[in-house]
C-alpha cells in the first residue's frame, strides 16, 4: 500500500552500505579509527604526565598535523597517480610499524617529549596521503546522489570507536601503563591495511595511468591549483574549515587532557570517559545526518554550526561541573561531526574525477593548522588555565564568523543541483 503523502516510506541512514566496496572500505575506517583514539588517549596521557605542561600536551595531540600544511597538495596528487587502495594499506602499515617502534622506546625508558613529538610528526607524515586517498576513494565507489550519507556514515565509523575505545583506553591506561596500548594499537593497524585490500575496483576508474614524470606531476599539481583559484565556493569551504580545526579543536579537544587534570580532577578515567562522550555525540550527529536524504543548502548549515559551535565552547568554558561538561562534549562532537561530513562532502560534489585527488589534498591544508591552533591554545592556556582559553577561542570563532558571511557569499548563496550531491 502506498505510504501517507509527505512520510518516506523508508529511512535511508544507511544507503551507502548497499555497495561492497564501500563496507570493506567502512570497516576499514572504523578499525583504523579504534588506533587512532587510542592513541590520542595514551599521547595526551603521556605528554601531560612527561611535562605537566597545557601548551606541550596541546603540541603533542595537534603536531601530527603540521605536515598536511605543507604536503597534502602532494599526498593528493599521489592519490591521484596511483591505486588508493594500495596507498591506504601501506600507510596503514606504516603506522603500525611505528606504533611497535616506539612501544621499544617506552619499554627502554627513552620516552621523553622530544622523542613523543618525533613519533607524533613521523605518524603525522602519513597523514598526508592518507586522508585525501580516503576521501578520493570514497568519492569513486559511491554514487555522487550518496555522498552526504557516506560522509556521514564514514564519520559514524569514527565515531562507534570514539564512544568506545577512549574510555576503555583510559582505563587500560592507568592498569597497563602506555607500551602495551601502543602495541594495541600496532595490531588494529596492520587489521585496517588487511581490510583496505579487499576492496575490488577497476584499475582504470580508481587512478590515472597517464604520464608520471616530474614535470607531469608538477604540471598536474599547478592545474589544481588554477581550478581552485577559480572555484570561490571551494575557498570559502576551505577558509571556513580553517576556522573549525583552528579554533574549535584545539581550544576544546586539544585542552582535554588539561580540563581532566586540573578543572575537573578526575585522572586518565576521567579523561577516556570524556573523549567516549565525544564519541557518542559524533554517533548520534552522524546518524542524524545520514537519515538526510538531501541537504540543497549546505553552506547555510555550516555557517549555523560555526556559530552553534562557538556557543558551546563559551558555555563549556564556564562549568566547572563534570556531568554537565560530558554533555557539552556531546553536542560539541556531534555539530563538528556533522560539520566535516557536509563540508567534505559538498567540496566532493563540485569535483570532477580528473581534480579531485588534487584539490581534495589542498582543501585538507586546513588541517595542518591544527598546530598553529594548538600553539595558541596551549600558550593561553599556560597563562591564564584550560576555561579562559576556551572562552577566547570561542570570541575568536565569532568574530571570524561575521568575516566569513561578508567574504564569502558565495558559500551562504550555494545550491546543490539536482546532479549534485544528494
Amino acid at each position: 500500500m502506498p505510504s501517507p503523502k509527505g512520510i518516506q516510506r523508508k529511512l535511508h541512514t544507511f544507503d551507502a552500505f548497499h555497495s561492497r566496496n564501500y563496507r570493506f572500505l567502512w570497516l576499514a575506517t572504523a578499525i583504523f579509527s579504534s588506533g587512532f583514539w587510542l592513541q590520542q588517549v595514551v599521547v595526551g596521557w603521556l605528554a601531560y604526565e612527561i611535562t605537566g605542561s597545557p601548551l606541550l600536551t596541546s603540541m603533542a595531540l595537534g603536531l601530527d598535523a603540521l605536515p598536511i600544511l605543507v604536503g597534502a597538495p602532494f599526498g593528493g596528487l599521489i592519490s591521484d597517480k596511483f591505486d588508493k587502495k594500495i596507498l591506504l594499506s601501506i600507510i596503514y602499515s606504516y603506522q603500525a610499524v611505528l606504533m611497535v617502534g616506539y612501544t621499544v622506546v617506552i619499554a627502554m625508558g627513552y620516552a621523553n617529549i622530544w622523542n613523543l613529538f618525533i613519533f607524533v610528526f613521523l605518524v603525522g607524515i602519513s597523514w598526508v596521503i592518507n586522508d585525501p586517498a580516503r576521501m578520493s576513494l570514497l568519492a569513486v565507489i559511491v554514487p555522487k546522489k550518496s555522498l552526504i550519507n557516506a560522509f556521514a556514515l564514514n564519520s559514524m565509523a569514527f565515531s562507534v570507536m570514539r564512544l568506545i575505545i577512549p574510555a576503555a583506553g583510559g582505563f587500560s591506561l592507568a592498569i597497563f601503563g602506555p607500551a602495551p596500548l601502543f602495541i594495541v594499537e600496532g595490531i588494529l593497524m596492520f587489521s585496517a591495511a588487511a581490510t583496505i585490500m579487499m576492496i575490488q575496483l577497476d584499475k582504470d576508474s580508481s587512478f590515472d595511468h597517464s604520464d608520471r614524470s616530474a614535470e607531469q606531476l608538477l604540471a598536474d599539481l599547478k592545474s589544481g591549483i588554477n581550478y581552485v583559484i577559480n572555484q570561490k565556493t571551494i575557498i570559502g569551504l576551505t577558509c571556513m574549515t580553517v576556522i573549525m580545526v583552528a579554533m574549535v579543536m584545539p581550544f576544546v579537544h586539544g585542552l582535554m587532557p588539561v580540563y581532566a587534570a586540573e578543572v575537573f580532577e578526575v585522572g586518565p578515567q576521567g579523561l577516556g570517559l570524556l573523549l567516549s562522550a565525544a564519541g557518542l555525540g559524533s554517533l548520534i550527529g552522524s546518524i542524524m545526518l545520514a537519515s538526510f536524504t538531501k541537504i540543497t543548502r549546505p553552506g547555510k548549515i555550516l555557517f549555523v554550526l560555526l556559530g552553534f559551535l562557538g556557543a558551546l565552547m563559551a558555555t563549556l568554558a564556564i562549568t566547572n561541573v563534570y556531568s554537565v561538561a560530558m554533555i557539552l562534549i556531546m553536542l560539541l562532537s556531534g555539530s563538528m561531526m556533522s560539520y566535516f561530513s557536509i563540508s567534505g562532502a559538498t567540496v566532493q560534489g563540485i569535483l570532477p574525477n580528473q581534480y579531485r585527488g588534487r584539490v581534495t589534498g589542498i582543501y585538507m591544508m586546513a588541517w595542518g593548522l591544527i598546530p598553529v591552533g594548538s600553539l595558541l591554545a596551549g600558550s593561553i592556556a599556560n597563562v591564564v588555565g584550560p576555561q579562559l582559553s576556551t572562552l577566547i577561542g570561542s570570541s575568536l570563532i565569532f568574530v571570524s564568523l561575521i568575516a566569513a558571511r561578508y567574504c564569502f557569499k558565495g558559500v551562504w548563496k550555494y545550491r546543490l543541483e539536482e546532479d549534485s550531491v544528494g
